[in-house]
């Protein structure tokens, strides 16, 4: 057993939060030798890093994120991340994953953006290999849509899923969120 900051491990184990912390040591002191600038917070990471923007959060809104694109009621970020003007964000969304995806396409409509590819359904997705090493799978039944107006296009997918270690609480589906600007997309038709 190997005891750090207080917490005890067993040999090889990693912690989430560890990890994390890792990660933003190793991105902070690669930043500082690239001479990038770098805003390091509680929740995450933003800066500039080789002339991208970037940010990234766990428990908040990435740094940027556009405050008029409509976040999912009874909602809490899971986290998120973005990079020059693009951002993918994850929520967990407490109620009837049909009925919660419904009132959001509905409150997107109803902020101005056009909803087109709407898909639902299910399928066994395969994952990658635990920390048992044993492989995962992972039941997804969900939907997704496409919305867009004169600013945004946002590709939403909602999925209530049987894994475990999503960061999901009981009663708790997924919606994943990516936002990119309009004129960065273009019509398949």
């Amino acid at each position: 057993m190997i005891t750090v900051g207080g917490d005890r491990w067993a040999p090889g184990g990693l912690h989430p939060r560890r990890v994390r912390l890792w990660v933003l040591a190793l991105a902070s002191g690669v930043l500082v030798l690239s001479g990038c600038s770098l805003h390091v917070t509680k929740h995450g990471v933003s800066g500039n890093a080789f002339g991208h923007n970037f940010s990234g959060a766990t428990g908040e809104l990435p740094a940027g994120f556009p405050s008029d694109v409509p976040l999912p009621d009874h909602s809490r970020v899971l986290a998120g991340g973005g990079t020059n003007n693009a951002w993918d964000v994850a929520f967990a969304v407490t109620g009837s994953q049909a009925s919660e995806t419904s009132a959001y396409q509905a409150k997107v409509q109803s902020a101005g953006y056009t909803i087109s590819n709407v898909q639902t359904g299910s399928s066994p997705i395969a994952g990658g290999t635990g920390a048992n090493s044993s492989p995962t799978t992972v039941s997804a039944a969900g939907s997704a849509f496409t919305a867009k107006n004169s600013q945004w296009t946002m590709e939403v997918v909602s999925a209530a899923t049987s894994s475990q270690g999503t960061g999901l609480k009981p009663g708790e589906f997924a919606i994943n969120i990516t936002v990119v600007p309009a004129s960065s997309t273009t019509s398949s038709t």
